[in-house]
C-alpha cells in the first residue's frame, strides 16, 4: 500500500521562496495514503496522516467524514484538536482516537475501532497553523469496510414440465468485495452439465432450458468472497406429460363429483318441498264439491241445486178404501 502522497518539490520550494521574500510562515505539508484503505468488519483500522509545520498556539488539527459516496465538501467534523484540547462531536466518538496523543509531533494518524458498514466513506485530514497558509494543508482517505456475504435468498421456477425452462436467482444484500455465486445440485455428486445452461457468477442467475425428469432436485447457491461463504437452496420439480395428465384428470374428476353432489342435493330439496305442498292440498275439503254418484249432467237437467230434484217429487196419494175392498173380494 502506498502510504504517502508528497506535494510537488517545485511547488513547495516556490512556496518557501515566496514566504521568505514576503515574510510569511513556512508551508504546511500533509501526506496521506494514495490507495484505498480497507479493513474487515469488526476490526480496528488506522487512517495515516502526517504533516509538517511549526506547531504554535494557532495550530488546529481536524478530521472530517463524508459517509458513503458523499462529496468530501459535505464532510462533517468528527474529531479536532486545538489549544491542547481534543473534541469528538460525532457519533463515532467512542471509537475514535489518535495514534499519538497529543498529535503535535507531525503524526495525526486516526484510529477507528470496531469498524462497521456505516464507516464507509471519505475521511479528510486537515491542518491549519496560521500564518502557515501555503502548501497542501489537507488530504483525503477513502475507506472501505470488508465483510463476508450475507445469507443469500434463492428464488426461481419450482415447477415446470418436460421440455420447459427454469430460471433460478441468488442474491446477497451485503458482501465486500462483491460475492461470487456458484450453483450445484445437492443430491448429485457430479457438477452441473454445461449443456442447456447459462450461469452468471456475478449476478447469481442460473438458466436451464429443455428440461427432462433428470433435472428434478434440490439446487444450492453458494455466495463467497475472501471473508466467508454462505448458501441457500431451492427445489425444482419437472413433471412428465403423463403425470400432468393424471393430475389434470384427477382434478376434473373431483370437480365433476362435487357438481353431481350439488345437483342431487338441490333436486332432493325441491322434491321434498313439492311433496309437502301436495300433501297439504289433498287433505282440504271443498264446500262446493259434487257428491259421489251424481254426475254433472244430471245436475244440469235438474238445476244448479243438486237437492232440488228430490224436493220437487210429488208425494204419492193413499189408495182409496173402495179399491182396497175390491182387491180383497177377488182374493176370496
Amino acid at each position: 500500500m502506498a502510504r504517502t502522497r508528497l506535494p510537488s518539490p517545485s511547488l513547495c520550494c516556490l512556496a518557501l521562496t515566496f514566504s521568505a521574500l514576503f515574510g510569511a510562515g513556512p508551508c504546511v505539508e500533509v501526506t496521506v495514503p494514495q490507495d484505498h484503505v480497507m479493513q474487515e468488519r469488526g476490526a480496528s483500522v488506522e487512517l495515516p496522516c502526517h504533516y509538517k509545520t511549526s506547531v504554535n498556539k494557532n495550530f488546529i488539527l481536524e478530521w472530517r467524514f463524508a459517509p458513503g459516496s458523499a462529496a468530501p465538501g459535505q464532510g462533517e467534523p468528527i474529531l479536532y484538536f486545538t489549544n491542547d484540547k481534543l473534541y469528538k462531536p460525532s457519533s463515532q466518538a467512542k471509537r475514535l482516537s489518535f495514534l499519538h496523543n497529543p498529535p503535535t509531533m507531525g503524526d495525526a494518524t486516526l484510529q477507528l475501532a470496531n469498524v462497521r458498514p456505516s464507516d464507509n466513506g471519505t475521511y479528510i485530514c486537515e491542518v491549519n497553523n496560521p500564518p502557515d497558509f501555503y502548501g497542501s494543508g489537507s488530504g483525503l482517505i477513502h475507506f472501505t469496510v470488508l465483510m463476508p456475504p450475507s445469507t443469500p435468498v434463492c428464488k426461481g421456477t419450482e415447477y415446470t414440465r418436460i421440455g420447459g425452462d427454469a430460471t433460478l436467482t441468488c442474491s446477497s444484500v451485503e458482501g465486500v468485495p462483491a460475492p461470487i455465486y456458484t450453483w450445484s445440485r445437492v443430491d448429485s455428486k457430479t457438477s452441473l452439465p454445461l449443456a442447456n445452461m447459462v450461469q452468471n457468477d456475478q449476478t447469481g442467475k442460473l438458466q436451464r432450458t429443455n428440461l427432462s425428469l433428470a433435472f428434478s432436485g434440490t439446487y444450492q447457491c453458494v455466495a463467497s468472497n475472501q471473508f466467508g461463504h454462505v448458501s441457500c437452496q431451492v427445489t425444482v420439480n419437472v413433471a412428465g406429460t403423463g403425470e400432468a395428465g393424471v393430475i389434470a384428470g384427477a382434478v376434473i374428476g373431483v370437480l365433476l363429483v362435487l357438481l353431481l353432489l350439488g345437483a342431487a342435493a338441490i333436486y332432493l330439496f325441491w322434491y321434498r318441498k313439492e311433496e309437502s305442498q301436495s300433501t297439504v292440498t289433498g287433505n282440504d275439503i271443498r264446500e262446493d264439491a259434487t257428491a259421489p254418484g251424481i254426475s254433472d249432467a244430471s245436475l244440469q237437467r235438474h238445476g244448479s241445486d243438486p237437492g232440488s230434484h228430490f224436493l220437487k217429487q210429488p208425494m204419492s196419494r193413499p189408495e182409496s178404501a173402495s179399491t182396497t175392498k175390491s182387491r180383497l173380494n177377488m182374493v176370496v
